[in-house]
């Protein structure tokens, strides 16, 4: 019988790199590596693909996160078990989030890493869509916590699309994309207190350009 199955790419934002979200696999095949969350879809629990993937998330206590699609894989070849098919997602959680499962593990540390199956090809089919989308649209965003700053905003664009912004050209951008409340409350510190902004919409909004890095 062919293995239908979710798997899902969680990314979150912490101490100004990327991390993923990955557990140690208990059982064969490939056991002893690390493998990305993932479900078999039940024919009788699951009504949607939407249940499935709201189930996976439950089970590792990610909640309501940003989720969208990146791909379908299927072959002979993912599984030593047999044909199988799996549904891509991308998954962005604020930074803050408390596991049920899992541990976060940086970016940088994954070519030193074992992980199971074909997760290498999924995590980079994943981060590849984080940042070509991060180019035109809002999708950074929902890296942050509840409340953020500009330039925390600013610095998350930065460190997925590795290159400086023009500050100026970034703020022009991200006002003209209507995307962003003003709380009323500024974040103080060491430097000249920061007005707190939280984003307007749940979704992931376009802008009417594409960004190029410090040329933004």
């Amino acid at each position: 019988m062919m293995r239908m199955s979710l798997d899902a790419v969680v990314l979150r934002l912490q101490d100004e790199r990327l991390e993923l979200l990955l557990e140690p696999r208990q059982r064969s095949p490939h056991e002893g590596t690390l493998q990305l969350p993932a479900l078999r879809i039940d024919e009788e629990r699951d009504r949607d693909l939407e249940c499935g993937l709201d189930r996976l998330l439950q089970e590792w206590g990610l909640g309501e996160c940003y989720r969208e699609q990146v791909c379908s894989l299927g072959s002979h070849d993912r599984d030593p078990r047999g044909w199988s098919t799996t549904l891509v997602y991308l998954c962005l959680v604020d930074p803050e989030i408390q596991l049920q499962r899992g541990l976060w593990h940086p970016i940088q540390s994954l070519p030193g890493l074992r992980l199971a199956f074909d997760h290498v090809q999924l995590v980079a089919r994943a981060l590849e869509r984080l940042r070509v989308k991060s180019r035109y649209s809002t999708l950074p965003v929902h890296l942050l916590g509840v409340e953020f700053t500009l330039s925390e905003l600013q610095r998350a664009y930065e460190i997925i699309l590795q290159t400086p912004m023009n500050t100026a050209a970034f703020r022009k951008r991200i006002h003209r994309a209507n995307i962003l409340l003003d709380t009323g409350r500024k974040r103080t510190g060491k430097q000249r207190p920061a007005i707190l902004y939280r984003h307007a919409a749940s979704s992931c909004v376009m802008f009417d350009q594409v960004m190029h890095g410090a040329e933004a």
